[in-house]
């Protein structure tokens, strides 16, 4: 699976397209994640680390480096919004048109449980996020987000706070909806990194790369578009 799932890879570089599922890394109770199996399964890398992180939830485009000289380049790149990232998510409910850029400070606590949760407070880090909608199904709404700033769970708080959180969300989701949304194969959060773009650390060429959706998420859209 993770051999079949490399975007793109050179001397520098590993582009991933990390299923739904699968922390990036281990912690927490989780022994093994993308970046310890990817250690394993390339021991003659003598460097090797995650660029960025993505949610065990969140499906999509996630880079590695091979060298810490590429590693401090992507970072210092990030910083200066050298890099876009696009999502793509299936909000539920209409997500309106004028909901453009969501601008809410995002503070990070925990729940009842004692469990991290992030929530909108005026004390919180500013964020902000890009939302255009690319097509409405019967109340779902397929959205390209694009986060300016890269706050943990940023997207997923943002749509949740304006009533549309992002389908089989189990933390920001709602409890009920209007719509039988149960498939029971398919209750993957349907939020996926589906585009990045960035100049090369080692030459600033040009990339643009695309991770393509994953079956269940195929299945979802489908779904959807006949209701």
């Amino acid at each position: 699976m993770f051999l079949k799932n490399i975007l793109f890879e050179d001397k520098y570089l590993i582009v991933f397209n990390k299923p739904c599922g699968i922390a990036v890394h281990g912690g927490s109770g989780i022994s093994y994640g993308v970046i310890e199996t990817f250690r394993t399964m390339r021991p003659e890398l003598k460097f090797l680390e995650l660029v960025h992180r993505i949610d065990k939830e969140t499906s999509g485009i996630l880079l590695l480096a091979k060298k810490r000289s590429i590693l401090k380049k992507m970072h210092e790149n990030f910083y200066l919004k050298k890099i876009k990232k696009e999502y793509l998510a299936l909000l539920q409910g209409h997500w309106s048109k004028k909901n453009k850029v969501i601008t809410l400070p995002l503070f990070i606590g925990s729940n009842i449980n004692q469990k991290k949760k992030v929530y909108v407070h005026k004390d919180g880090k500013p964020c902000k996020t890009h939302f255009l909608v690319k097509k409405y199904f019967y109340d779902t709404t397929l959205v390209s987000i694009i986060p300016v700033t890269g706050r943990t769970h940023q997207i997923r708080v943002h749509a949740s706070q304006f009533g549309h959180p992002v389908l089989f969300d189990q933390k920001y989701g709602k409890k009920k909806t209007k719509t039988n949304y149960v498939i029971k194969k398919n209750n993957r959060l349907l939020l996926h990194a589906y585009k990045i773009s960035f100049p090369h650390p080692k030459d600033d060429k040009k990339f643009s790369i695309i991770a393509p959706l994953d079956e269940k998420f195929e299945n979802c859209l489908k779904f959807f578009s006949k209701k």
